[in-house]
This record gives C-alpha cells, structure tokens and sequence, in this order.
C-alpha cells in the first residue's frame, strides 16, 4: 500500500513540473513582442517628433521667405539692376536661414519654390508652381529627410531598434506653404487746382516756393507744351511796344510799362500825353527841340497811374519847327496780337484779351518782375491760373505742373510696381475737386491723343494699365477748381465696400496737399460720437492729443479715415506741394494705421520724383503679413 500510494502521488506530481518549462517559452515569446512593440512605438515617437520639428521649420522659414521679397524689394538699393530676382535669391537665403535656426537642412536650390495662387470667379483657389516671370504671391518650403547616407543632414531618420528589421532608415518629409493675402486699393487723386500751385507765380500760397525754382518749373512746362501760336513771343517775357509813322516819315516807338512809358523817334519830341485807366490825362511839353527819346510816368495825383494811352506830338521828320501828332499808342490786347503777330486763340477757353488782362492785372506778378511783360513764361502763368481745365485748355494734361505731375508719376510707379510685384493685388483711383468721382473711363472720342479705357463693369481691377492711363491724360483742375478731401474719401470707402474680394486686404492711399477747402451739400465737421482726440491721436503715448483741429473741412477727412478704419480698411497718406496741410495728413495716416510719407516742398522736379518712387514703394511693398496655407485650401 505505501508503495502504490507513494507512485500515485508521485505520478499526480509530474504535470506542474512540466508546465515550468512551457511558462519559459511563453515569457520569452512576450517579451520578443513586447521589445518589438516598443522598439516600433519609440522609432514612431522620433520619427513623429522629428516630422513635427520639420514642419514648424518649414512654417517659420516659409512665412519668413514670404516676408522677405517685400522686404528686400523695398530695400534693394539701385546698385541692384534686377530687382525681383534678387528678392527671390534673398527669400531663399532666409528661408535656409530660419530652417537651421531651428536644426533643420533645406537645400535653398531646391526646396524654396515660389508660386501663385489665384482665385477663380467661384471663389475657389488653385496654385501654379511654374508661374510667368515675376507673378508670385507664395512661397513652398520642403524640408526632406530621404537621403540615403543617414550621417547627412537630409539623412533618413535611423531607427534605434527598427534596424534589426529592414536596413535602412525612415524617408521623412515636411512642406509649408505662405502665401501673401491680396490687396484691394483704391489710390484718392487731388484734382483741384491748388495742385498746379509749384508751377506759377502765384499769391495764393502762404509759402511760395523760391522764385527760381518757380522759373524752372515754368520752363519745363512751356517745353513740355511747345506752343507754335505764339507768334513772335519769346519764353522770356518783354514789354508790349507800338510803332505810329506819319506821312512825312516821323516815327515814334513806344514802349509800355504798365506805369510808364519808354518813347524813341526818329525825330525830335514836343509833346507826351498820357491817359490814364480812369480816363484822366496828364501832358508833358517839351521846352527844348533837342529831345528824341526819354520815360514818362504819372507825376503829382497821377503818380503810379496805369497808362492806357500814348499821343506823341513830334516834330516833323528834318524840321525843328513843324510839329505833327502821330496816331494814338493804345496799350490793349489788340495792340498786343500786332506786337506779336499773334494769330487766333487756341484754345476753348480764355482769349488774348483775357490773358492782356492778366498780365496789367495780376499785381502778383510784379513780384516776380514780369507784370505788364508777354511771353511764354507768362502766357503759362495765365493757362495755369485762369484756365487750367480740360475743357479750356486740352493740352496741359502734356505739362509736367507741379506738385500734379508728381502725383502722376507716383501713380505710374504705384501701377509698375504691383504689375511687378504679382501679389494679385487689384487697383481702382478716385479723384476730387470740387466734386468727386469714381474713375473708370477714357475716350479717344473725346481727344484723337486718347486711348479707349472702360474698367466700369470692374473698377476694382488687376489691369494695372487701364488704370494707369485714366490718370495719364488728366491736368490739375481738370473738371473744376476747389478740393473736396472728404468727398474723395466718401467715394474711395464706397468703391471698397461695394467690389472689395473675399478675403482681400483694403487700403487707401490719398495724394495731395491737404487743403481741403470745399464739402458736399448737407455735409458737415461733425464728429461720431465716442470720439476722443486724446485717445486717437497720442502719438508718443503720453496720454494727451499730439493733433486736433477746429477746422470743419479737416474734421469732416477724419470722419471718414475713421469710417474707413472700423470697416477694416487700412488709409496711407502722401504729401506733396510746398504749402500741404502736413499735420493733417500726418494724422490721416496715423488714425488710419498706415504710412504718412511727406514730399517736402521747394525740392526739384527731379527730386519730388525720387522721393515720390520711394513712396510708393514703401508704401506698395507694405504687403499684410503673409500666412500659412494648404494646397487644398
């Protein structure tokens, strides 16, 4: 019995002595699995942060490249002969750079990529990688890890334990893509005729520009006009002088001088009568037979009397005894077309009558020492203060009249430059005088010189052309004469409002001297409610206003800035002229959240040009900041 039981027990014994062995190799299967496991789930953890660095690289270096066109376009500097190439070679180069800030390789070559991105009239968007010359507004940084070599720093990511299963490492990619939102712009043109004041002698300015710069940019009007109608006049202005010959051959020449008269003969003078504009003659006998030339003015009460006629009594030609009075000098327009041999007006406006009248009339004039004197100097002083629009005189729209053709400059520039700069921004112009206006036609109808332009159904628009010539053609004061600041802004924010596209970045940018003189009817200074000059206007953050105004016409521009501004837009602001508000388009800008950028005035031509280009630029260039896309958006 004891052995029979002890074999039982024993043989009952025996299986969980076996199943000690088992439990080894299912603990080894597991742990294979679960090692395995985990060597998958660390390689994916690297592989994941690493694609995570990748990518927040490629969205640093790519808002950064995006930036940098308009950075290095704004700054290239004129040694630099093609400027978009180097913006785009400047772009790559920062690209590379942010990328190694943050530890990762991209070959600047190869994976900086420029593009555009456009929007169809669905509002869909599509990208062109290939796009024409210049035409960019996005930037793709790739930043790769597919390099064999994993020692390279675009190796593939090597795997810690993933090794012992396939040889080579992880391919890894990350791209991002910036693309610089459009703009949609509205340039604000004054079309007043203060904006042709730095080109005549004028005394409606509070601060004249030097007379010789005034000179000058008479000349290079004239030049510009090249008037074939002036007769004999030359660009220096003279005195008007009639001859008057009696039957026997006595001959005096006068001169007229407003004031005073300058006689020669060819014999001997016994008597000068002069009649004055009033109608009031003075006469002045000679004692002596021995004069034949001298000056005669108003003496006594008469003195400093206009001159309005000339009767020279002489004696007759070879005799010291008989004496003849030779036909009246008049001093008239009439007299002026015979010294001048002047033929018919040209023009639709005015007349030779009218411009004899400006020049004995316009006492500012005598300033500049050319009052009672005719030629192409003054005659352009007359054009330009009298009749200075388009319906009087067609063709100052050829004259480069100061500070107007700056302006026209500037807006040829502005149109350049976004054609070049292909961010797809879309462009419209408003001008104002006394009046305001949307432009959106021209027609050779209307001049043989004139091309045909009719943006009307899109007067938001990327023909940066059409836009162009609307302002090309166009002359200070060539509708009407005084300025309506506000009725321009009125109309900018309305073109905005009305055919602004989705997504877009409005802005507004107002050229002029800032002497708004004029409001539409009903209008008025009154300011919203809320408004506070300290808080708008504090510039240096001290707590108080650094600009307010009492002056209707200038409360009523802000109003509108402001108008602007809560709706998103964004109002820059360009001074130019010698006597331009300068504080009131420096407030514009500053409530407007743009650039103010000033041409001072009493600069040449040339100069406001540059500085006008430089304007543009800045302010063209200053694109909104780009942001990050996908190409399914």
């Amino acid at each position: 019995m004891m052995t029979q039981s002890w074999f039982l027990a024993r043989r009952l014994q025996t299986p969980a002595a076996s199943r000690r062995g088992v439990f080894l190799v299912v603990a080894a299967v597991c742990l294979a699995a679960i090692m395995t496991l985990v060597a998958f789930s660390v390689d994916s953890g690297m592989i994941s942060l690493t694609k995570t660095k990748m990518q927040n690289a490629t969205d640093a270096a790519a808002l950064a490249a995006a930036m940098e066109i308009t950075y290095a376009i704004s700054n290239a500097g004129d040694n630099v002969n093609d400027v978009f190439t180097y913006a785009q070679n400047q772009a790559r180069d920062k690209a590379a750079e942010v990328a190694e800030l943050n530890d990762i390789y991209i070959n600047s070559g190869e994976d900086v990529v420029f593009g555009r991105r456009s929007q169809d009239n669905q509002g869909n968007y599509s990208f062109d990688w290939n796009p024409a010359g210049y035409q960019v507004n996005c930037v793709k940084v790739v930043a790769r890890r597919d390099n064999e070599d994993e020692s390279a720093p675009d190796g593939k990511i090597p795997g810690l334990f993933t090794g012992m299963f396939r040889e080579n490492g992880t391919a890894v990619t990350a791209e991002s893509i910036a693309y610089i939102e459009p703009r949609d712009i509205v340039v604000v043109h004054d079309f007043s005729r203060s904006m042709n004041f730095d080109s005549y002698f004028s005394d409606e300015v509070s601060t004249p520009l030097p007379q010789a710069t005034l000179e000058q940019n008479l000349q290079t009007a004239y030049n510009d006009l090249a008037p074939t109608y002036l007769g004999t006049m030359t660009y220096l202005p003279s005195y008007i002088t009639t001859s008057r010959s009696s039957s026997d051959g006595a001959k005096a020449t006068v001169t007229h001088k407003g004031t005073s008269i300058s006689v020669t003969t060819n014999t001997k003078i016994k008597k000068v009568q002069l009649t004055y504009t009033n109608g009031s003659q003075q006469t002045f006998t000679i004692s002596n037979n021995t004069t034949t030339s001298g000056n005669w003015a108003g003496t006594g009460s008469y003195s400093g009397k206009r001159i309005r006629q000339a009767n020279i009594t002489v004696y007759k030609y070879g005799s010291s005894s008989q004496q003849v009075a030779l036909p009246s000098h008049q001093y008239d327009w009439q007299s002026m077309v015979e010294c001048f041999s002047l033929g018919n007006y040209p023009y639709d406006g005015g007349g030779w009558s009218e411009f004899f009248d400006y020049v004995t009339e316009t006492s500012v004039l005598n300033n500049y020492g050319v009052m009672d004197k005719f030629g192409g100097q003054t005659f352009m002083c007359y054009l330009m203060r009298m009749r200075p629009s388009y319906a009087d005189t067609e063709d100052l729209w050829k004259t480069r009249h100061y500070p107007f053709h700056a302006i026209k400059e500037g807006h040829q520039m502005l149109c350049d430059f976004l054609g070049e700069l292909g961010f797809d921004d879309y462009l419209g112009m408003v001008s104002y005088d006394t009046d305001h206006r949307i432009e959106t036609t021209l027609s050779s109808g209307t001049n043989s010189a004139f091309p045909n332009v009719n943006i009307s159904s899109s007067p938001l628009t990327n023909d940066y052309d059409a836009v162009n010539k609307l302002m090309k053609y166009k002359q200070a004061a060539h509708y009407s004469y005084a300025t309506n600041m506000s009725g321009g802004l009125k109309d900018a924010i309305s073109l905005i409002d009305n055919h602004k596209r989705s997504g877009s970045r409005p802005a507004i940018i107002l050229m002029t001297d800032g002497n708004s003189n004029t409001l539409d009817r009903g209008e008025s200074g009154s300011l919203p409610s809320g408004w506070s000059w300290n808080t708008l206007f504090d510039y240096d953050g001290n707590g108080s206003a650094d600009y307010t105004t009492s002056n209707t016409q200038s409360k009523a521009v802000l109003k509108y800035v402001k108008d602007a501004v809560d709706k998103g837009y964004t109002v820059h602001a360009i001074s130019v002229g010698n006597d331009a508000d300068r504080n009131l388009l420096q407030a514009v800008a500053w409530l407007g959240n743009g650039y103010w950028v000033d041409v001072p005035g009493g600069m040449s031509a040339s100069n406001v040009e540059d500085k006008l280009e430089d304007a543009f630029i800045k302010i063209a260039s200053a694109v909104p900041p780009a942001r990050l896309v996908k190409t399914d958006e």
